[in-house]
């Protein structure tokens, strides 16, 4: 069985990361709740913040947590589908933290009211490319706010694989030179979409067509034999890389800092066809009972204190301005996070909902089990 507390632990210290931990729930259909802070889980006035595993942290929302003497009540959930379905079957927090792929669904299904930004000091703070992000925007009202950002492309070897150093690209998961050294997450969007990137797709969150998912399929064919392994989570992608036994493997920016300390010569790619970006924010429950604590929470989670130790520990980059110039020039080098993320953002893809998510995901397993 999981331990819930343990994985919570590792991931603020560092050895796993937030989607580490939401893989490792999901895997065993795991909802956890738990009550912060001296206030009872039930006292009327405490409001409830349905997040990420490892978001039950009071450092998070530090200025809620100074006006009220302790935090709010934590609810988590192992990937953001359960929680919407756990909501939709009667569950009632009052803030939420989807990423933006997910915003349309869940405002569509009835669960995101608007915020009003004139409650939200950071607002004028947010990197207005992040801000911007049509999610945000639900039938003209303000939904969604974003937190923290992220990438998913390739981390590498250099000592390893030094002809990619100034020639970066997704290509190195088909080099022959490396095939059984090369890695992929298991995954759809941090996995199978590169696929669709590879094979030259104008959207490569499309496949809702039988020409978009035959032409992916086809480059999935052609990389299975090169795989080591399909990784599951951070920590087995770093044991690998550190190892020599993977030259190379899909990543997300969080694994350069913990390699780096380990003295290896790694780098996360920018690779010419364009890394790909995840957004992830907060809003607020429609039918939260208590809008100024929501407020308040939002307003919270967004203060520059909060977005700087998201920065420290779990190795994201902030929506906002603010944290970059509190954070040294070398402790964004550490975490592998660019002090110009505008930079970083213009030149990645940003990930969206598949197109046809159900049919891709059918030819993901029919390609896995052809070569098992």
């Amino acid at each position: 069985m999981i331990d819930v507390a343990r994985l919570r632990e590792q991931l603020r210290a560092g050895r796993i990361g937030r989607r580490d931990c939401m893989r490792l729930l999901a895997a065993t259909g795991i909802a956890v709740t738990a009550a912060g802070g001296r206030r009872s889980a039930l006292a009327a006035d405490t409001p409830t913040v349905f997040t990420w595993a490892g978001y039950d942290v009071p450092d998070l929302y530090p200025t809620y947590v100074k006006k009220h003497g302790g935090p709010p009540t934590f609810a988590m959930y192992a990937d953001e589908e359960e929680g919407l379905q756990k909501i939709l079957a009667g569950f009632q927090p009052d803030v939420v933290l989807p990423c933006a792929y997910k915003v349309a669904r869940w405002y569509g299904a009835g669960v995101l009211g608007e915020i009003d930004v004139s409650r939200i000091r950071a607002y004028g703070d947010l990197f207005e490319s992040l801000r911007d992000i049509p999610a945000g925007m639900q039938d003209g009202k303000r939904v969604w706010l974003p937190a923290d950002w992220g990438q998913t492309s390739i981390v590498y070897r250099t000592d390893l694989a030094p002809e990619y150093v100034g020639n970066e690209s997704w290509s190195i998961l088909w080099d022959p030179k490396y095939k059984g050294r090369v890695a992929m997450f298991d995954s759809l969007t941090d996995g199978v979409v590169v696929a669709g990137i590879m094979a030259g797709l104008a959207d490569p969150f499309d496949y809702s067509s039988d020409e978009a998912l035959a032409k992916a399929r086809a480059k999935l064919e052609e990389l299975m034999p090169q795989l080591r392994y399909f990784v599951p989570d951070s920590t087995s992608l770093e044991q690998g890389l550190a190892s020599g036994e993977i030259v190379a493997t899909t990543g997300w920016n969080e694994s350069i800092g913990r390699l780096r300390k380990q003295g290896l010569a790694v780098k996360f790619m920018e690779p010419k066809e364009g890394a790909m970006t995840w957004v992830c924010g907060v809003g607020i429950v429609k039918s939260t009972k208590l809008m100024d604590q929501a407020h308040e929470l939002v307003d919270a989670l967004l203060d520059p204190e909060a977005r700087a130790y998201e920065m420290r520990n779990f190795g994201y980059g902030s929506a906002t301005k603010t944290p970059y110039t509190i954070l040294s020039k070398d402790e964004l080098a550490d975490l592998g996070l660019s002090p110009s993320p505008d930079e970083v953002l213009g030149k990645g893809i940003l990930q969206r909902p598949i197109k046809g998510e159900e049919r891709l995901q059918r030819m993901f397993e029919e390609v896995k089990a052809s070569h098992s």
